[in-house]
């Protein structure tokens, strides 16, 4: 298994992540309550937790290419979401 782990700085983490994961809820299996998600992706996983400053993301797929997939998604949704005021995670290296 690969890892990475990246952050959302937003005082409305809670807020974020409630959302990604009722949007995610449509197509994959999820679960979350107001300061902890974990979405099943078909290329991997995500846990997240929102605490009062950032939104942190824990990712995990069985190689590069599969994390990369749960990386983007995770990219792709929060730049969607976030268009009025841009927000953007933060991996880390």
């Amino acid at each position: 298994m690969t890892h990475t782990q990246g952050q959302v700085a937003t005082p409305e983490a809670s807020r974020w992540l409630q959302r990604l994961c009722h949007h995610f809820s449509r197509k994959i299996a999820v679960r979350y309550g107001e300061h902890e998600g974990h979405a099943e992706f078909p290329w991997g996983t995500c846990e997240m937790r929102a605490d009062g400053v950032a939104l942190h993301f824990f990712c995990a797929a069985p190689d590069p290419d599969a994390l990369a997939r749960v990386r983007l998604t995770i990219d792709q949704h929060i730049k969607l979401f976030s268009r009025k005021q841009p927000l953007a995670v933060q991996w880390q290296a």
